[in-house]
């Protein structure tokens, strides 16, 4: 093993001080594992490589070798992996079976892992970047703004932080599950908020989960998308919203067709501290925030581009799956 860990050293050194940019030997290294990996017979047999990276684990099985460079060159090698057994190597004679590879003690549980891949990701299509378990992305030199930065770090520590040894949740996925319950039995603020007491005070999470339920919608809103909230005549006339044309239909209080109200009329004295409540609300998706999601999606930027990448002629649309025209 330890001929293994010399001979193969440049697994486990792959980025230069503060990560930036990956060092020369590990690119090499990645070349030669996958000309090796390839050209292997369990290659053949399965129909392609278990990818080794972190994220991967050897599990899936994958024809693209460019693919696979692009997981390694972004997450690394899993850890321990000195001898490519599932990927046709032989274990030295001399090396016992619990001290190869993979180390399986070094992997968490199945369901930690599930729970944490799920939420990890969201987060990778929520900022369009990789994410790890232990540590940050390489972004191959290109940096996210600065704000957006934070926001990702900050969400990733909290995504990777488990409520308390051993367990198989994060704060940020049981937040997901505690408003997933709020929305599928219309459960009450107060009674969700009560069972996160009530959880606290007899397990070992002690401060990792938000007491209130607008804390826990607040942390968990940081995966999604805005969505703003308009209010609209209760005819259907118009919207009360202010446009790119310059009409400040947002400071109306009334309809400017039907006349009818825009807010409620309270029954007892207007308390003054008081929001008041509109007649009736829409909700406005913006649409280039979504936009943005998709393409930053590695699972459906590609579907975006068809209609470049395919050049149709003009005036003919036509998906790359309907074949060539």
């Amino acid at each position: 093993m330890e001929y293994y860990r010399y001979y193969r050293s440049w697994m486990y050194d792959r980025t230069f001080p503060g990560r930036i940019g990956l060092k020369p030997n590990f690119i090499i290294g990645v070349e030669g594992f996958i000309s090796w990996a390839f050209a292997q017979e369990l290659c053949r047999s399965e129909g392609g490589v278990r990818c080794p990276c972190l994220k991967c684990e050897c599990r899936p099985i994958i024809s693209d070798p460019q693919e696979i460079t692009a997981h390694l060159h972004r997450r690394g090698f899993i850890a321990n992996y000195w001898v490519w057994t599932f990927n046709g190597e032989e274990l030295p004679s001399n090396v016992l079976e619990t001290s190869n590879s993979h180390a399986s003690s070094s992997r968490p549980p199945v369901e930690y892992e599930e729970n944490f891949n799920l939420i990890g990701d969201m987060v990778e299509d929520a900022f369009g970047v990789n994410v790890t378990y232990d540590e940050p992305e390489d972004f191959g030199g290109e940096e996210l703004p600065n704000e957006e930065a934070q926001k990702f770090y900050q969400l990733l520590n909290e995504m990777n932080t488990p409520l308390f040894d051993g367990s198989s949740d994060s704060k940020l996925s049981m937040c997901v599950r505690l408003l997933a319950v709020k929305v599928n039995w219309n459960v009450p603020d107060q009674c969700l908020e009560f069972f996160v007491k009530m959880m606290l005070d007899s397990t070992a999470m002690k401060d990792n989960l938000p007491t209130t339920f607008y804390e826990a919608k607040k942390l968990v809103s940081k995966l999604g998308l805005r969505v703003r909230k308009i209010d609209c005549c209760i005819n259907g006339c118009m919207l009360f919203y202010d446009n790119e044309f310059g009409t400040q239909d947002g400071l109306l209080e009334e309809c400017k067709f039907c006349m009818s109200p825009r807010y409620k009329v309270p029954s007892r004295a207007v308390n003054t501290n008081q929001d008041r409540v509109a007649v009736k609300s829409m909700f406005y998706l913006p649409i280039i925030p979504r936009l943005k999601r998709m393409f930053a999606s590695m699972h459906s930027a590609s579907q975006m581009t068809w209609h470049h990448t395919n050049n149709t002629s003009p005036g003919t649309m036509r998906h790359p799956s309907d074949g060539e025209a």
